[in-house]
């Protein structure tokens, strides 16, 4: 069901994003304390966890938080408890190669940002430490403007094909930006 509801996501018109007029007070608030767009924050949360949800009649295009991308393959849990199973697993194994929760921050290299896995999925904890990053991102002499901070936050290395993939990531934010 869940791997159905994936495929829909991909056809799905992003409508359901142009319907939302207004950031969630979670993301506009975390955006706030850490000195980023809100708008732009939450589009880049978007790109990075969205899930289709229904609520009675109605679908949504909204982030998940409790979401895993390993090695290119995403996973959508449930639960805080079954995504975070699914992680320990992976650690368990010495795989630290997946992004976790709403701001998809690789294990590997932003660990450091939270006290320990378990915290990587709690929505609030997640968000702030992925907005700590684009503000990182943005304050680097290269990545000095909010379009080149989020291609930053995807691929933050400079090499050329580094700057390619932030190139075409931030095109997919920005796109979802303009429909907030």
């Amino acid at each position: 069901m869940r791997i159905f509801l994936i495929v829909l996501l991909g056809l799905v018109s992003f409508s359901a994003i142009a319907n939302q007029s207004a950031v969630p007070d979670m993301y506009r608030l975390v955006a706030e304390e850490n000195r980023v767009p809100a708008k732009l924050f939450y589009a880049l949360i978007l790109n990075e966890s969205r899930s289709l949800t229904s609520s009675g009649e109605r679908s949504k295009v909204l982030p998940w938080p409790w979401t895993i991308n390993h090695r290119g393959q995403p996973h959508f849990f449930p639960s805080r408890e079954k995504a975070y199973l699914f992680a320990k697993s992976l650690l368990d194994r010495g795989d630290k190669q997946f992004d976790v929760g709403l701001g998809q921050l690789n294990w590997r290299w932003q660990e450091q940002r939270f006290k320990g896995l378990w915290e990587a999925f709690d929505p609030y904890a997640n968000l702030n430490a992925a907005a700590q990053h684009l503000r990182e991102q943005y304050d680097r002499t290269e990545c000095n403007s909010w379009e080149l901070a989020v291609g930053c936050y995807h691929r933050p290395g400079q090499r050329i094909q580094d700057k390619e993939r932030a190139r075409n990531y931030t095109q997919r934010v920005i796109s979802l930006w303009a429909k907030i």
